[in-house]
């Protein structure tokens, strides 16, 4: 049977998994768990995705990553290939660290964020490994606690989820995760059916019809296989919807404001726009340009007003850049 294509979204959270050859045991040490995060580290530099959350077990672990421009595959491939031939040349072994492929699944941001990171943390709880989760040395959770610097996660946008403030954020965030010990394992986080999503059944929908406008290599007709022209973008925003192009960069909350902004990135993808561009033009961070960016395409499909002015705004940026 051939191999089912990854589901690959820019701005996508992915929760990935990878277990040992048969089995086996991939961290024999600290050494070893060291090893991994140096690794992963060093990719994280490189290829510019956001790491929210991470537990190294015995034989397998759990990463949660929102991508960018690079695919999981890209920054899995080059991680697993560092360790492997690291561990193959320290332990004197030939073959296969890992068994096959990582599972990467490809998760509803807003409906998991938060709940995957406390399942992730609290595995080694689940193994009856540590009692208490901040005691486990080699997950991510005693940086959101601020025992450890949270130098490789990100921690700021799941803690915002707990609180303005992040001294109060940590401890409604260390009270979710201890809440969360009781629940054991959650098959759902797992099992995601043949398309590999986890999300709402119109997050299931919105994302395989974004996937095969992503895929149309032939049928290019938004973009017309022109270069992204972000000048050619402010200018229709502010055509289409009168508003001048310094109220819609920055923090402004006023809803006018905030329309612009989320038909701006809207728009802006259509025409070809990277999530980081989008930031740019914006002032708001990558994360929060990929969610607005869902959330608004899920509305499209209940407001045809937003739809219509998104068309308009992209005929005027099509006509500018020609």
């Amino acid at each position: 049977m051939p191999r089912k294509p990854r589901v690959e979204v820019e701005g996508g959270l992915y929760h990935v998994i990878a277990r040992g050859n048969n089995r086996q045991l991939i961290f024999h040490s600290d050494d070893d768990h060291k090893k991994f995060l140096s690794l992963l580290t060093v990719q994280k530099a490189k290829l510019g995705f956001f790491l929210y959350a991470y537990c190294l077990m015995s034989n397998h672990f759990h990463l949660l990553i929102e991508r960018q421009s690079e695919p999981i595959g890209r920054i899995m491939q080059r991680v697993l290939t560092g360790y492997s031939q690291y561990y193959n040349r320290k332990y004197r072994k030939a073959g296969h660290v890992f068994q096959g492929r990582h599972k990467s699944i490809l998760c509803q941001s807003d409906r998991y964020l938060g709940e995957l990171v406390r399942y992730i943390h609290l595995n080694p709880v689940r193994a009856k490994m540590v009692r208490k989760t901040e005691r486990y040395p080699w997950s991510s959770h005693r940086a959101y606690l601020g025992i450890e610097p949270d130098s490789l996660v990100d921690v700021d946008p799941v803690l915002r989820l707990f609180g303005a403030r992040k001294k109060k954020a940590r401890e409604n965030f260390a009270a979710h995760v201890a809440a969360g010990a009781r629940l054991g394992h959650n098959e759902e986080f797992y099992s995601t059916g043949d398309d590999g999503i986890l999300g709402s059944d119109e997050f299931v929908d919105a994302t395989i019809r974004r996937l095969g406008e992503t895929n149309r290599k032939v049928r290019r007709s938004e973009i017309d296989r022109q270069e992204f022209n972000a000048e050619a973008l402010v200018s229709a925003v502010e055509r289409v919807l009168g508003t001048k192009r310094e109220s819609f960069h920055g923090p402004g909350k006023n809803a006018r404001i905030v329309f612009a902004k989320e038909l701006l990135i809207l728009t802006g993808r259509r025409a070809g726009a990277t999530i980081k561009t989008l930031s740019e033009l914006t002032g708001l961070d990558p994360s929060t340009v990929s969610r607005r960016h869902d959330k608004a395409k899920l509305r499209t499909s209940e407001n045809p007003e937003l739809q219509r002015l998104s068309d308009k705004m992209l005929r005027y940026y099509q006509k500018a850049g020609s």
